[in-house]
C-alpha cells in the first residue's frame, strides 16, 4: 500500500515543544517526552526516568522538588478542556501510573499503574497502591489500597522522624539517578 508524500511529512514533524522551565539539577532522561502548549516546571533534583511523559495539552504542568516520575508514567492532561495539574515536592510516581490530579500533595507515592482522575486532590504524604484508581479527594496522611479501602497511616501522621527519613531517602535517590541517567534536559530548553 502507497502512502502519499502529503501523509508522510505530517508524521515527520517533530511536535512543537511547551514552554519549559526546568532547574539545573533536574534530570531529564533522553527518551523522556514532555508534549503540549502549555507551561511546564520541573524543580531542583527532580528526575524523568526514560519514557515518562509529562502531557501539557490541556494546562500546565508543575512538578516540584526531588520528585521522581517513573518509567513509563504519564502526568498532565491530553484534552484541550483540561486544566493545570501541581505535583507537590517529595512526590514518587511509579512506573506506568497516570497522574491528571489538579494536585498531588507533598511527599505522596503513587504506586505502579495506578490511576489518579481529574477530580482527585491528593492531600500531602498519601500512598496510593499499586492499580488502584482514585478520582477523589484523599486526606493528608491517607493510604488507598484494595479495591478503594482506606486507612490512616497514624505512624506517619505522628513521627516527623519518619517523613524526615522519607524525604532523606528520596533526596539520596535523586544523587544516585543523577551518577546513572544522562540528563538530556538542554533539548526541552528555549
Amino acid at each position: 500500500m502507497a502512502t502519499t508524500s502529503s501523509a508522510k511529512r505530517k508524521t515527520d514533524i517533530p511536535a512543537a515543544k511547551p514552554p519549559c522551565a526546568i532547574h539545573s539539577s533536574a534530570i531529564i532522561a533522553d527518551k523522556a517526552q514532555i508534549t503540549g502548549t502549555h507551561p511546564v516546571t520541573i524543580g531542583q533534583n527532580t528526575v524523568l526516568h526514560p519514557y515518562a511523559r509529562i502531557r501539557a495539552e490541556g494546562g500546565a504542568v508543575t512538578i516540584g522538588r526531588n520528585c521522581v516520575v517513573c518509567e513509563g508514567a504519564i502526568v498532565g492532561t491530553a484534552s484541550e478542556n483540561g486544566f493545570d495539574v501541581v505535583i507537590e515536592d517529595y512526590v514518587t510516581i511509579e512506573t506506568g501510573a497516570a497522574v491528571e490530579a489538579k494536585t498531588v500533595g507533598y511527599g505522596c507515592e503513587i504506586g505502579v499503574k495506578a490511576v489518579v482522575g481529574r477530580e482527585a486532590m491528593i492531600g500531602q504524604w498519601c500512598r496510593i497502591a499499586a492499580l488502584e484508581k482514585v478520582d477523589n479527594v484523599v486526606e493528608d496522611f491517607t493510604v488507598v489500597f484494595g479495591d478503594g479501602a482506606r486507612r490512616e497511616d497514624v505512624a506517619l501522621r505522628e513521627h516527623e522522624a519518619i517523613r524526615d527519613a522519607r524525604a532523606e531517602g528520596m533526596e539520596k535517590g535523586a544523587a544516585l539517578m543523577r551518577k546513572l541517567i544522562p540528563s538530556a534536559a538542554a533539548k526541552w530548553a528555549g
